[in-house]
């Protein structure tokens, strides 16, 4: 049986996709300053000369994986709230249990460690800051549309947006002061507000 043979095009994308989970996976593994160009080849088994063929530079890599993991967590949201169900109250305890597994993903460890990294080196913060305008812009779009009817875009904008930083605040802190059962009762205290805040807004 003849294996056919790959075009210089679907090389290079298969090269630049190496490249880019080994960066993701190095970075979650062992944080962002540690990892080099030299970790980065290793793991993707790709020659350091390899990886200036498709980036120049390091800075170029580590933008490709951030929004290679925010194409990740949108297509985990995609399928979040289907059209034929806007009809039904939102189980918000049941949508941040699922934001919070998301944020906790291996892969999300990605977004806050280039996060932090960022807040002092302007360049990278730079380069990210469209990147991530972009994934929160998506997020608040399948917000209002996952929230809706039963508050209005703005505030599912903001319940959104603020769930988001508190989970992030969790996923930092809970490696050296877990606090699980505050956790727990966080979720059912701000789904029984929610539950009021549109009970409210229905009648």
């Amino acid at each position: 049986m003849t294996t056919a043979r790959r075009t210089q095009a679907e090389r290079r994308a298969a090269t630049i996709t190496k490249l880019v989970d080994a960066t993701i996976e190095a970075i979650a593994e062992i944080g962002y300053h540690n990892t080099s160009l030299g970790e980065i080849s290793s793991r993707a088994g790709v020659s350091k000369a390899a990886i200036f063929r498709h980036f120049e530079s390091r800075t170029d890599l580590v933008v490709a994986a951030a929004d290679e993991v925010r194409r990740r967590h949108m297509v985990a949201v995609a399928d979040l709230r289907l059209p034929e169900s806007t009809g039904h109250p939102v189980d918000l305890a049941a949508l941040m249990h699922f934001i919070r597994r998301e944020i906790r993903n291996t892969t999300n460890v990605v977004w806050l460690e280039l996060l932090v990294a960022a807040r002092t080196e302007p360049e990278l913060r730079a380069r990210l800051e469209p990147v991530l305008r972009g994934l929160m812009r998506e997020v608040e779009e399948v917000a209002v549309a996952t929230l809706s009817p039963d508050v209005s875009p703005d505030v599912a904008r903001l319940v959104t947006t603020s769930l988001l930083h508190m989970f992030d605040g969790e996923a930092i802190f809970r490696h050296t002061y877990p606090r699980p059962d505050l956790e727990e009762a966080r979720i059912d205290q701000i789904a029984s507000a929610f539950h009021q805040l549109t009970s409210v807004r229905q009648n």
